[in-house]
């Protein structure tokens, strides 16, 4: 699967992001997908994914409620990572995918100008994400707008007009300059947000979809512990009228469908088989 990476068409990193909501409005009839992380590293990957697509699709709404969630998505985003120190993690992800498309570069199936084009990419994400963190720290500390709306957004409504009158003057801008302000603060992320695009590309690839079926909605396998497995994919037709609920570890994991036909219902396992597709996805070999 690994020459795949170089082989494949490549998603333009930069408009996955921009297309990806209306994408999935089309394609939500055809396909869903369920994710499951199979160790901590990819579900912080996983997550700040999630919150920089949120935050990006806020930021290019024209309204001032738009400009609030964007801005609540970059102060979620700046405290998950005070949090956890992403950086190294994920240059040591980029440095062995770097080691896994060498391996693959004296294939005569391999398109070698792709190829040359993704591991300069790497290469630049992880020279990037070297660099001091500084100027991250000083946008988070010392820049009064985002601290105040950070201080505040714990408490519920606690970035009101009557709370923080700053917030409430800029909220008043142009969406022009609403919009010019928070890409000029989004943009102290591009390398981190980029890397881990790149980094969950890389890893979903790196897998065969197969169709399987779930005995009275339960389904269990192992896992070959060589592979080192990531991520755990099910994909199931948009109409399908069950979901998975997945766990899993390092030697195996299990599914469990449930039905779930009203909102305000707990939701119960079903009985029936169910079919689906699996992908098992993980670093080259």
């Amino acid at each position: 699967m690994a020459e795949n990476w170089a082989t494949d068409e490549q998603e333009d990193m930069e408009s996955r992001h921009e297309s990806r909501f209306k994408s999935e409005q089309l394609l939500v009839k055809q396909k869903v997908v369920y994710e499951q992380p199979l160790n901590e590293r990819m579900r912080i990957w996983l997550r700040l994914e999630y919150l920089f697509e949120e935050m990006l699709y806020r930021l290019r709404g024209p309204s001032a409620w738009d400009s609030r969630a964007a801005l609540a998505g970059l102060v979620d985003i700046l405290e998950f990572t005070a949090r956890n120190d992403c950086k190294p993690d994920l240059i040591k992800d980029l440095e062995r995918h770097t080691q896994d498309l060498l391996r693959w570069k004296q294939s005569p199936k391999v398109d070698e100008q792709r190829l040359n084009n993704l591991l300069n990419k790497i290469n630049n994400l992880i020279e990037q994400l070297g660099t001091p963190e500084q100027r991250l720290s000083r946008l988070f500390d010392e820049h009064y707008l985002i601290a105040s709306v950070r201080q505040r957004s714990t408490i519920p409504g606690g970035t009101s007009r009557i709370d923080v009158p700053a917030y409430h003057h800029w909220l008043q801008s142009s969406p022009k300059q609403r919009q010019q302000d928070l890409n000029e603060w989004v943009n102290y992320l591009t390398p981190l947000r980029e890397g881990i695009d790149l980094n969950l590309y890389l890893i979903r690839q790196n897998a065969i979809p197969t169709h399987e079926v779930a005995q009275g909605g339960f389904f269990q396998t192992k896992l070959d512990s060589k592979n080192e497995v990531q991520l755990v994919r099910v994909s199931l037709s948009g109409d399908h009228p069950y979901y998975p609920e997945m766990s899993g570890g390092k030697h195996r994991f299990t599914l469990r469908f449930f039905e779930h036909p009203a909102p305000q219902e707990r939701p119960h396992a079903t009985e029936q088989d169910v079919h689906f597709e699996l992908a098992c996805c993980s670093h080259a070999n």
